[in-house]
């Protein structure tokens, strides 16, 4: 009877139902736009400048992405428009290039980054920078994904309005950046020297993608990234007394470390729900629909059922949880030596409203140690931008159109990116690479074989470029 009452209080508790999204409608005066596109030789030319694209190495370090900027800036000049390089440092140029608008709205920004992180050659199927279009058509090449795909079909995007010669509303603004990959100090230059001439409102930037059989086999998830966690980055070091190799003694230095590290290993934080992942979720539940979609649509059932698979999967999990991740260790010489100071790199990435100070308290709390210390390397709060907005649905809307058993919905991205630098400026800034890809292809960023399929490019440049004419092309022209 117990088990009974239970089981109908969560069903009466979840009556409350998370709606269906409403994404709204293309204003059908714009349709001329995207018709007046012939979408399959655009689309054979994305290709084609893609593959070019991914020839120019720009890794991270050493970077050159004054490389990248100079092409992107060939294929504007060609089509009219024009650029500027600014370089933070020599070969470390950022590219900036406008449309005029009337000014009635601030600008929109179409956000790229021109550096990619190194590739070892001989682990790879094809080389990192060949831009091999092969027999299936996968674009194979470094940065395919992170994300020079998304750059050009920025640029292209761009492109097309002074094609059309579409009347803009806006200023539709492209900016590929240097360094993001490392330091950000591309972005950090224009935001210093640059922004005032820049002061967008709207910017489209890397964090979510379209990833297949995400949650249920057939169906494909749009992921639109709202918000980005914050970030600890702390040297933590051990500190005792040098000796020889030969005789342990309890206290020294790598012991210290090896019990601190012990300890925040056995972190087993609670979940925290965002109301991003209630959102998607729901919408999900919505388009499967029966047993499934009762319990998605449902915050209790979500808490009651979701939760634990949720938990389950490292990359949800990281969205649900303040995390710490050891990257690397450091101190020791020579292995008959113990050193009188070892240290450990952590990652920790923290949820909104988390502060950096309180996770680092708890971290010295949870060690209590005396004689390991931690050293702050960098910090910042996350943010977040609402969803409750005419370019997220307008991402959202194209997103999904044409595409049955597809979803789209708003995600807190555990990593960052340079919107995390232009939200507390007032831009609202959403994270959406338009592709739709396997859940494997999605690990290949930053590893190997990095590919993207020509049937992404060329969609992904129809959605990009539709849902900015939905936002940025004046009415009744």
């Amino acid at each position: 009877m117990r088990r009974a009452l239970l089981i109908l209080t969560l069903l009466t508790c979840a009556c409350a139902t998370l709606p269906r999204a409403d994404l709204g409608v293309s204003p059908p005066e714009l349709a001329q736009w995207r018709d007046g596109v012939n979408w399959p030789d655009a689309g054979q030319e994305a290709v084609r400048l893609l593959s070019g694209y991914l020839q120019v190495d720009t890794s991270n370090p050493p970077g050159n992405e004054t490389l990248g900027a100079k092409y992107l800036a060939g294929l504007l000049e060609k089509e009219g428009i024009a650029s500027e390089i600014v370089e933070f440092a020599p070969g470390r140029g950022s590219l900036i290039a406008r449309l005029k608008g009337t000014g009635s709205e601030k600008p929109l920004c179409l956000l790229s980054h021109l550096d990619v992180v190194p590739a070892e050659a001989k682990n790879w199927q094809q080389p990192p920078f060949s831009g091999l279009v092969d027999a299936q058509g996968m674009i194979w090449g470094r940065g395919a994904l992170d994300m020079k795909g998304m750059g050009l079909i920025e640029t292209l995007t761009l492109i097309w309005l002074k094609r059309l010669h579409v009347p803009l509303k806006r200023d539709v603004i492209l900016l590929a950046v240097a360094d993001e990959e490392v330091d950000n100090r591309g972005m950090l230059f224009i935001v210093e020297k640059y922004w005032p001439q820049i002061d967008c409102s709207h910017v489209v930037n890397e964090g979510g993608m379209g990833i297949r059989d995400a949650m249920t086999p057939g169906q494909t998830i749009f992921a639109i990234s709202v918000a980005e966690k914050g970030l600890l980055w702390l040297k933590m070091i051990a500190h005792g007394k040098a000796g020889h190799g030969s005789t342990p003694i309890p206290g020294r230095a790598p012991e210290r470390l090896l019990k601190a590290l012990d300890k925040i290993r056995a972190r087993h934080p609670e979940a925290v729900w965002h109301d991003s992942t209630r959102e998607t979720l729901a919408q999900v539940g919505h388009d499967v629909g029966g047993a499934t979609g009762y319990v998605l649509t449902r915050p209790t059932l979500q808490n009651w059922l979701a939760e634990s698979k949720l938990m389950a999967n490292p990359g949800t999990a990281a969205a649900m949880t303040d995390t710490v991740n050891i990257t690397g260790f450091g101190g020791a010489n020579e292995p008959n030596v113990i050193p009188s100071e070892v240290w450990a790199h952590l990652d920790c990435r923290l949820l909104p409203g988390h502060k950096p100070a309180d996770m680092l308290a708890d971290l010295i709390k949870l060690v209590d140690d005396p004689n390991v210390r931690f050293e702050v390397l960098h910090q910042a709060l996350a943010n977040e931008s609402p969803w409750d907005d005419p370019f997220y649905r307008a991402l959202a809307r194209h997103a999904v159109a044409g595409k049955p058993n597809a979803v789209a919905g708003p995600v807190l991205s555990p990593g960052f990116t340079d919107s995390l630098h232009l939200r507390p400026l007032g831009v609202r800034a959403y994270g959406f690479v338009p592709f739709a890809t396997p859940q494997e292809d999605t690990g290949t960023m930053h590893g190997e074989n990095e590919r993207v399929s020509s049937e992404n490019v060329r969609d992904g440049l129809r959605t990009l470029f539709s849902a900015v004419v939905d936002v940025t092309a004046l009415p009744g022209k």
